[in-house]
């Protein structure tokens, strides 16, 4: 009724908006239903899927509006394309929310309690102190970790991990492992993503432990960012023994840089996690000295583990003590 009413010039206008309305839609489904096949292709060479994968949880916010005018509209085929782009949507992360069947601890009752923890290269640090304090990880992996804060006694800690640390040097920020148990270090290797290794002496065994870092592909060149991911996964193919690995990868669950690590270790979160988990960023997050307010989007911090462990739990904290990173707790039993 409305588009009668107007003037020849109006209606097309009106008309011109209305076909770039459904265009949008179209091309919106299409290319959420290719994002998929050229992922599985080309993984991220690709510029664009590259940087989807950081979105596609938050996909549904526009296809699901778009997929009910759709199927108001009666556009039958536009329907389908964008039905089937959300159905594949919901597929991808539905397993995340779905009921989980707790993991019985060993017999033994040892588990190992890990926590990852990025810390923004903070100073003030007593709310930091308070959340580690709070939740006590038998091991702790600290990424952003500024030599002040990687003390002997780490403002106070020093119960918990007496003298049994470790910290490096990356170049620009630290990192650093405590434990309550006695470890040794190993290496740290900053081709393989500023990785540090440690073996760790448990009643059970020893256990490796690595902590990892790698610079975002949005500081470094895409291609470096991949060659460090391909190396790390490259030493953990050759691992042997009980093997854990965890920290800031600066990758979502959907990039090609997790399934390089998945491929040989098992995701704590995806076994035993509950929801999305989001870690980052966690508010008030200060960009370029604006205050965003947005709450965590994605998740980039893991924990993973070789298949000699049952993870009993798996949470990300609400609680980020200042940094800009949420952190996450991981309990895994051994398997004997």
């Amino acid at each position: 009724m409305l588009h009668s009413t107007l003037n020849p010039f109006a209606q097309k206008l009106f008309s011109a908006s209305r076909n770039l309305f459904w265009l949008v839609l179209w091309l919106t489904g299409l290319c959420l239903i290719l994002l998929y096949p050229l992922r599985w292709l080309f993984g991220d060479s690709l510029r664009p899927v590259r940087m989807i994968s950081y979105i596609t949880p938050w996909l549904l916010i526009p296809s699901l509006p778009m997929l009910i005018i759709a199927g108001m509209r009666r556009r039958t085929w536009l329907s389908i394309v964008l039905a089937t782009a959300t159905l594949a949507n919901i597929l991808t992360f539905a397993h995340l929310f779905l009921p989980r069947q707790q993991a019985v601890p060993s017999p033994d009752g040892l588990t190992l309690k890990i926590m990852s923890y990025n810390l923004h290269g903070i100073l003030g640090i007593d709310g930091i102190v308070e959340v580690i304090r709070r939740e006590k990880p038998d091991v702790l992996l600290l990424q952003e970790c500024s030599p002040a804060l990687a003390s002997p006694s780490f403002h106070g800690l020093d119960d918990l991990y007496p003298e049994l640390y470790v910290d490096a040097d990356s170049k620009d920020t630290g990192q650093a492992i405590f434990s309550r148990y006695p470890l040794k270090q190993i290496s740290v290797e900053f081709d393989t993503g500023r990785t540090q290794k440690v073996m760790i002496e448990m009643p059970s065994g020893s256990i490796a432990i690595w902590n990892t870092h790698p610079i975002p592909p949005f500081l470094v060149p895409p291609q470096k960012y991949d060659a460090q991911i391909s190396a790390l996964a490259a030493e953990i193919s050759k691992a042997t023994g009980p093997l854990i690995v965890g920290g800031d990868f600066n990758a979502t669950d959907q990039s090609e840089a997790y399934r390089k690590i998945h491929r040989y270790l098992e995701d704590a979160f995806g076994e035993a996690g509950q929801g999305f988990g989001f870690t980052y960023p966690a508010p008030p997050y200060t960009f370029m000295d604006m205050n965003l307010q947005t709450g965590p989007l994605w998740r980039i911090d893991y924990i993973f583990h070789s298949p000699d462990f049952m993870v009993t739990s798996a949470r990300t904290l609400t609680n980020a003590g200042g940094s800009d990173h949420f952190p996450i707790l991981v309990e895994v039993s051994r398997i004997e």
